[in-house]
């Protein structure tokens, strides 16, 4: 449950931001390409060194302190909200706080399955945790539009930071132990082989996190298949990040949507992720995982072609096709 509500905070704080800037301090192309980008950097600088750290601590205690941090920057913003300092300098602060702390706890709580449950349930609890982001997913960018477009911005950021209270008063109710990894070296080998080394000065070696880091990336680049993996991930997020860059400022200048509206439309990513969760737990038994995984890039990516079909439609068609879109998309990564 505690997963469940801290997704659907994530998901909604993806919509608040970046329609505060669009609809609120009416920010330009450049300004929402800023803030998306700081808002995402956390993924690409902080996850190597999240899956290092997590993997040496209690799961549920990261999960606790991320949503404690999230909570309070986004109380933070709607502070400034309400004493009318609301600004683009504040949103970049909030967005990258939220992001790296986001960063922590989706590397815990996937970290917490394999802690939690025996090896032959994974791909049940694999499809469970990826079923409960996509109703987050349903849920999180409407309920941001509404918010942003009924209420006000400082309104939506507070609703975000309850979300995120919630999940933590949820998570720190978890009494179930874990076996958190420790070094395997067995220190009398430690010692024989720094006495067999004395040339080697201890300040020389290098710290114990990149040395895991280091192994870890080793491991995926010496694997044909998660290396392709890793790469096809690696191109669809970037394109994606991209893509729903433009659709933020598309859809409400372009098409003249709502917030509503809008964030109804990229809830429609929900429906196709949750079709992908169910899916992913029997396709790959009947066909294999490669024909799979090629097959959801090939129609998910796919479906971005028909994005120029939207211009000049009705509200009604729009609709239509960005739900379209958007179940194919996602379905694809998941």
């Amino acid at each position: 449950m505690g997963q469940t509500v801290s997704q659907l905070g994530e998901h909604t704080t993806l919509v608040v931001l970046p329609l505060c800037a669009v609809l609120t301090l009416d920010a330009g192309a450049g300004e929402l390409g800023v803030l998306r980008a700081v808002g995402q950097a956390p993924i690409l600088l902080l996850s190597l060194l999240a899956g290092a750290w997590v993997d040496r601590w209690r799961t549920r205690t990261v999960m606790v302190w991320a949503d404690v941090g999230r909570a309070l920057a986004l109380g933070a913003a709607a502070a400034a909200g309400l004493l009318g300092a609301l600004g683009l300098p504040v949103l970049l602060v909030t967005g990258f706080a939220v992001g790296a702390l986001s960063v922590f706890f989706d590397v815990a709580y996937q970290a917490s399955l394999v802690r939690l449950v025996e090896r032959d349930q994974l791909v049940r609890g694999n499809s469970a945790l990826e079923g409960s982001r996509s109703a987050a997913q349903i849920a999180g960018p409407a309920l941001g539009g509404a918010l942003v477009s009924l209420l006000t911005a400082p309104v939506a950021a507070a609703s975000g930071a309850l979300l995120f209270a919630l999940s933590f008063l949820s998570i720190r109710r978890i009494r179930r132990g874990e076996s958190v990894q420790e070094p395997t070296h067995d220190p009398t080998q430690e010692r024989s082989q720094r006495l067999r080394e004395p040339t080697q000065p201890p300040s020389r070696r290098p710290p114990r996190v990149w040395r895991r880091i280091s192994e870890g990336l080793r491991f995926v680049v010496g694997d044909t298949s998660l290396r392709a993996v890793c790469l096809a991930s690696a191109a669809f997020q970037f394109s994606l990040a991209a893509t729903m860059t433009v659709y933020l400022l598309f859809l409400p200048r372009e098409l003249h949507l709502s917030g509503t509206e809008v964030g109804l439309a990229l809830a429609a990513t929900g429906p196709g992720a949750l079709l992908g969760s169910l899916l992913a737990a029997r396709l790959p038994g009947r066909f294999g995982c490669g024909v799979v995984l090629v097959s959801a890039a090939a129609l998910g990516d796919g479906a971005f072609l028909f994005v120029p079909a939207l211009h000049g439609s009705s509200a009604g068609t729009v609709l239509g096709l960005v739900a379209v879109n958007s179940c194919s998309g996602p379905s694809a990564s998941s």
